[in-house]
């Protein structure tokens, strides 16, 4: 009889313990995020813009690791190890608000043109830092093939830099130089020749309007050669 009631004191506690366990509900948490085949840096280079820009916007994807609630919440983000950027010189990253009832939400991180940008290219470690309302949120694989991260690397420039979307349509407008992307800014007032931008038509289409922009340039100035010493095509 004993050794019973021993048995059943020791199963009644058990039993308290779980019940602690599975109550207790922790802080939401939040995270960056990638779709599958999307990779943890951004490159911006003012170069690209049409024309000059004092300051611009890159958004970076976030998630909650938790549930939506009835009412806005605070996000955080400070400058990580690594990071060249000057605060407030080269870049703002400014407490933005998830909207109630949101799960996702982009964080604009707001990029300078500062002087340094014309020959210089500068590191920004984007990383969640706590807030109010959210902790740094899990990292890892998410269903579908996901992924949460707890920084993202921002490069920041005011030269001509190779885009990360270049590979995805090398086919169509070829080898990549800065003199060829500056005349497809000026022909094109475009500054993002990504599939995503363009879309199926204008990347079949752009390549013709870009040929024939450069026949009547080399018939008024000749062949137009790059930064490399190779002449331009499309």
């Amino acid at each position: 009889m004993r050794y019973f009631i021993i048995l059943c004191i020791a199963a009644l506690a058990c039993s308290c313990q779980k019940d602690e366990l599975m109550d207790y509900s922790g802080g939401d948490g939040i995270a960056f995020y990638l779709g599958e085949y999307e990779i943890d840096s951004v490159s911006y280079s003012f170069a690209f813009s049409p024309a000059p820009a004092a300051k611009d916007t890159i958004y970076l994807k976030m998630r909650v690791v938790g549930g939506a609630k009835d009412y806005p919440r605070t996000i955080a983000v400070k400058a990580g190890a690594g990071t060249t950027a000057r605060q407030n010189v080269d870049f703002i990253l400014p407490q933005h608000t998830l909207p109630a009832g949101a799960l996702t939400v982009d964080y604009p991180v707001i990029v300078i043109n500062s002087p340094e940008m014309a020959d210089s290219e500068f590191r920004l470690v984007a990383e969640v830092a706590e807030s109010k309302d959210f902790t740094p949120g899990a990292v890892g694989q998410e269903i579908g093939g996901s992924y949460n991260l707890s920084k993202m690397l921002v490069k920041i420039t005011g030269r001509i830099v190779e885009p990360t979307y270049w590979p995805d349509v090398e086919s169509a407008f070829g080898t990549f130089s800065a003199v060829k992307f500056r005349f497809m800014i000026q022909v094109t007032g475009l500054s993002d020749f990504s599939y995503e931008a363009l879309g199926t038509s204008g990347i079949y289409n752009l390549p013709v309007r870009l040929r024939n922009a450069l026949l009547e340039h080399e018939a008024a100035n000749g062949p137009l050669i790059d930064e490399n010493g190779n002449r331009v095509t499309f």
